[in-house]
């Protein structure tokens, strides 16, 4: 399916958050759509996908021109989004979490059974093996995103649209995300990949588009560009040095732990950040890093 928009504009008020912006999907491609924070991405993907109906230009669907009265119509039409937060109930099984909004009934009851074997079936062409009757909750966040693309997948996506996807993934888990997107695209389907992550545009993606303050800059094919030339695109100028050295001169302490320990969840934390510093707090989904700060701040 070829999706495209042709001068899309959007405000709020006094605020345009889009301005003439073209963008097109060729069948089977994969799309990245690149640029700084409020450049018009998340704007433009709630045009395409039915959330904003108030806009000025078109949105096209293999060449008709289209305006979506919903989400659920914009699905319909083959295009459906998976948003960095997961739209899955944690207390429902992945197969109803698949199925959720949509569930077959048989004799007036739902379907279970159906479900169950449905679903098994799609995340079994996505490669993987979860219990479809396990509650999401009990799932890890990598197979959680797998159980939202099988749902979008179930739904006959022709075009999905990924928004930051890998933003609490590790990288095994990405590296599993990438070959399954990559089999969705022999499979027929179209991606539109939203990150900020370059090397992973790069890895992925055979079109860039860029936004830059609400309008498209420039579209490129992946394979003719650089990481550099990008960034160039993104900021609207170049970037001799990404991270200039600085002079900073600190003062005391102004906060110190020391052997911070809280159940199974932290153990033995030593930290300190003086006066003027910047300190930075890393670590994977479920590393800690919330429950440090949470405690910090009593």
């Amino acid at each position: 399916m070829k999706l495209a928009a042709r001068n899309l504009s959007k405000r709020f008020g006094a605020h345009h958050a889009l301005r003439d912006v073209s963008f097109e999907v060729q069948p089977g491609q994969v799309h990245a759509l690149c640029g700084e924070n409020g450049a018009g991405k998340s704007t433009l993907i709630k045009v395409l996908s039915g959330i904003h109906r108030e806009y000025e230009g078109d949105v096209l669907v293999d060449g008709a021109s289209r305006r979506f009265a919903s989400i659920r119509d914009a699905e319909h039409a083959g295009i459906v989004v998976i948003h960095q937060e997961l739209a899955l109930v944690p207390e429902l099984s992945a197969a109803e979490n698949v199925f959720l909004g949509h569930e077959p009934t048989r004799l007036g009851l739902i379907d279970r059974a159906r479900m169950e074997r449905e679903s098994a079936e799609v995340l079994r062409r996505l490669g993987s093996a979860i219990d479809v009757r396990t509650p999401v909750r009990s799932l890890g966040v990598g197979e959680a995103q797998l159980v939202e693309i099988a749902r979008a997948l179930h739904k006959k996506a022709r075009v999905l649209i990924l928004d930051e996807p890998t933003a609490a993934l590790s990288e095994r888990e990405v590296t599993s995300l990438f070959e399954v997107l990559r089999g969705m695209v022999r499979a027929g389907v179209s991606l539109v990949y939203v990150s900020h992550r370059l090397r992973e545009v790069f890895a992925l993606a055979d079109q860039i588009t860029v936004l830059r303050d609400g309008r498209s800059v420039t579209s490129l094919a992946a394979r003719d560009c650089t990481e550099g030339e990008l960034v160039r695109h993104m900021v609207g100028r170049p970037i001799e040095n990404v991270f200039p050295p600085r002079e900073v001169v600190l003062g005391e302490a102004a906060l110190r732990v020391r052997g911070l320990s809280v159940g199974t969840r932290l153990s033995e934390i030593d930290l300190e950040v003086r006066s003027g510093e910047v300190l930075g707090i890393g670590g994977l989904v479920g590393a800690g890093r919330s429950e440090l700060l949470l405690h910090l701040f009593g």
